[in-house]
């Protein structure tokens, strides 16, 4: 199914052009974003591997056939292709899983988008309409003073999207394997090793007793710190002592 996309303005610089389609969803242009993120592998395979996360076509993206014009030589060449218009939650996780600076940029600049939009909905902001009660309605104005502190605690601890939730496990797996190359032929119990302490690490960084108390705004924290995870010096102990043991 194809849809006209119809350009919504904005006052933020556009590093990807928002749209929003006939439904009311905001979307972006698949070959856009996959321009933006500077992906080698061309357009049409990287977006059939993207798939693979569990996205959805009609829910979370719309296949277009749209009319390019390019020219060649002398000639302008005229080609349908295929692009897509990609609901903005699929955008941030797509940019999200390229695990590389374009893809933290775009998932930021999509999150303050949104923050926009929503912005852009309310007829007034709370401090407005705090300032808008005239003296005399104190305990009113104090229920909308708490308001907005409820509202900023459930922004600051809103709990992990699916797709976040997984992609930190999957990342961990993956720097546990990574490290554990560098041992050669480990054991299951030194794994265990290894993943204790890069799950501890996860803990102190973000002050949290297990990995399902994570929240959104740990996120960046925990890719990052995973990214850059070494097992602590008593860890790295103990793989070795188990392979002497092991050997002997």
């Amino acid at each position: 199914m194809c849809i006209k996309l119809v350009r919504k303005d904005s006052k933020m610089n556009q590093l990807i052009t928002i749209t929003q389609n006939e439904n009311n969803d905001q979307v972006v242009s698949g070959r856009e974003l996959h321009e933006f993120l500077g992906v080698k592998d061309h357009y049409t395979d990287w977006f059939k591997d993207m798939c693979k996360y569990g996205f959805t076509e009609n829910i979370d993206f719309i296949t277009l056939n749209e009319l390019s014009e390019k020219t060649e030589g002398s000639r302008l060449v005229k080609r349908n292709i295929i692009n897509h218009a990609i609901k903005i939650d699929m955008a941030k996780e797509i940019s999200m899983i390229q695990r590389n600076e374009k893809g933290k940029q775009a998932r930021q600049y999509f999150i303050e988008v949104e923050k926009e939009l929503k912005q852009q909905l309310l007829p007034l902001t709370l401090d407005q309409q705090i300032a808008a009660i005239a003296t005399g309605y104190g305990s009113v104005k104090e229920e909308l003073v708490e308001v907005k502190d409820r509202v900023s605690d459930l922004e600051e601890n809103a709990p992990l999207s699916a797709g976040e939730y997984n992609y930190i496990g999957s990342r961990i797996n993956q720097r546990v394997a990574e490290v554990a190359r560098g041992y050669g032929k480990i054991t299951r119990e030194q794994r265990g090793k290894l993943f204790k302490d890069i799950n501890q690490g996860v803990k102190v960084v973000t002050g949290v007793s297990t990995r399902t108390q994570l929240r959104a705004k740990h996120f960046d924290t925990v890719v990052d710190f995973t990214n850059n995870w070494e097992p602590s010096t008593a860890t790295k102990m103990q793989l070795r002592q188990m392979s002497f043991d092991f050997e002997a």
